[in-house]
């Protein structure tokens, strides 16, 4: 749809007509990428690829979720969650003292990443990433995890450290993967908030959502086969290291990865 047809379709949206899920199927998944590149286009975050969706190695991870807001069968928001695991993490290529960190602490930790919106056609979208923050920390929680992670863009940090609790665990660093935007990396402890941020923790915790919500969603065999031809063409990592690639992620609330 344009832009114009968007606007119409969601001028008489109300939370009642909005969605808050993991995205469980292919069409759920690309239409996510979809609007990341389209976002992270427009913010100068990453290049033009003929598939028009930012994909990468760790959307083909299991341990990898990407969540979606939908209305009307628009995807209007998402942002991904990956795990530590197989690949590590992405803001490792950039802050791996910072995640060593982590892991030598026995922290378990998911990286926030690809986060996007169509605030230009919805109005009132941060009640909607409220809510997809909240799936996100519940699902967290559900899968064992202490901490969040993410990068950011200076200018951003303090929205998440304001509405989120998030702190600052390093300096900032050019980030090849957006273009070599700078970035800082931000932590999110969920201990840390429910006892020092008792407000923030009941915003997304205070309402238990339903193990079958929060059920996992790994990618099929055929959706990562699908999805493995995308990567393979326009991962920027891939671009800059294919030998290192070989041997082995704007708007206001845009993450860097």
């Amino acid at each position: 749809m344009s832009t114009t047809e968007l606007r119409d379709t969601f001028r008489d949206a109300t939370t009642e007509d909005i969605q808050y899920r993991i995205a469980a199927t292919l069409e759920e998944r690309t239409d996510a990428f979809r609007l990341v590149y389209n976002s992270y286009l427009r913010a100068n975050l990453g290049a033009s690829n003929p598939y028009e969706m930012r994909v990468t190695p760790y959307h083909l991870l299991s341990t990898t979720e990407t969540f979606i807001a939908v209305c009307h069968d628009e995807v209007i928001s998402t942002v991904s969650l990956v795990i530590d695991g197989e690949l590590g993490l992405p803001m490792e290529s950039i802050f791996a003292r910072q995640v060593a960190a982590k892991r030598d602490q026995g922290i378990v930790a998911g990286e926030v990443s690809c986060l996007a919106d169509r605030r230009s056609e919805f109005k009132e979208l941060f009640p909607v990433f409220i809510r997809l923050c909240r799936l996100m920390a519940q699902h967290a929680c559900a899968r064992g995890l202490d901490e969040l992670l993410v990068a950011v863009h200076p200018r951003h940090a303090r929205f998440y450290q304001r509405f989120m609790a998030f702190e600052p665990i390093g300096e900032t660093s050019s980030y090849p993967s957006v273009e070599n935007n700078p970035a800082v990396p931000l932590c999110l402890n969920f201990e840390r908030i429910a006892t020092h941020f008792p407000d923030i923790h009941e915003k997304f915790f205070g309402d238990p959502i339903s193990a079958e919500r929060l059920r996992p969603q790994p990618i099929s065999a055929t959706d990562r086969d699908y999805l493995q031809a995308v990567v393979d063409a326009c991962d920027p990592l891939r671009e800059r290291n294919d030998d290192e690639y070989a041997s082995t992620s704007e708007k206001p609330v845009v993450s860097a990865a």
